[in-house]
């Protein structure tokens, strides 16, 4: 710690552009600094990663991308902006956004798929999406349509409910009923 509090002392107070000897320094005195764990944050983490950071004796400021989400699955990084007081030790941090870090899917227009799925089921036609009831009533099987893994899963759990809503949009205009999430009976006559 006392060489990184050495370190500051020798700087002027302001923006701080070049920051490998800081993120050195501040990584080998992070858990010194209390609350310093803070959303699992650790020392080894700053290295290459400070962002506008700010020397304002005795406190100093930085940004931080943190890639957690992005490990599963996310486009995005939440950023999280660190408040160190040097001389109580202290550390505070909160999330101050994100950071698209990768193109996100583009959008899936479910309009056609529902369209397909819904002509087969007013033909009853056999198809491996679908699984007719002896009643007469038929089951879609949307994991067929849109798989576990084809979308981060909240991209996924959204095209599931489109398609859905569309497929008894469709199926309703044609006097077919909902009986439960995903499975719907014909017209009676």
């Amino acid at each position: 710690m006392q060489e990184l509090i050495d370190y500051l002392v020798s700087i002027q107070a302001g923006p701080i552009t070049e920051t490998a000897e800081l993120e050195a320094l501040l990584a080998a005195s992070w858990e010194e600094f209390d609350g310093g764990n803070v959303e699992g944050m650790a020392g080894y983490k700053l290295h290459g990663r400070m962002e506008d950071v700010v020397w304002d004796p005795p406190i100093l400021r930085f940004t931080i991308e943190r890639h957690g989400a992005t490990v599963l699955g996310s486009t995005r990084a939440e950023r999280h902006r660190w408040v160190l007081n040097v001389g109580k030790r202290t550390a505070n941090c909160q999330n101050v956004g994100h950071r698209q870090v990768r193109s996100m899917q583009a959008k899936l227009d479910v309009h056609p798929i529902a369209k397909e799925i819904v002509q087969l089921i007013i033909a009853h036609k056999e198809d491996e999406r679908l699984k007719w009831n002896q009643d007469g009533s038929v089951r879609v099987r949307i994991g067929e349509i849109l798989p576990e893994g084809s979308a981060v899963n909240q991209t996924l759990t959204s095209r599931r409910r489109r398609f859905r809503d569309t497929v008894e949009e469709l199926l309703n205009e044609a006097g077919w009923q909902r009986v439960r999430p995903n499975v719907y009976t014909p017209p009676t006559t």
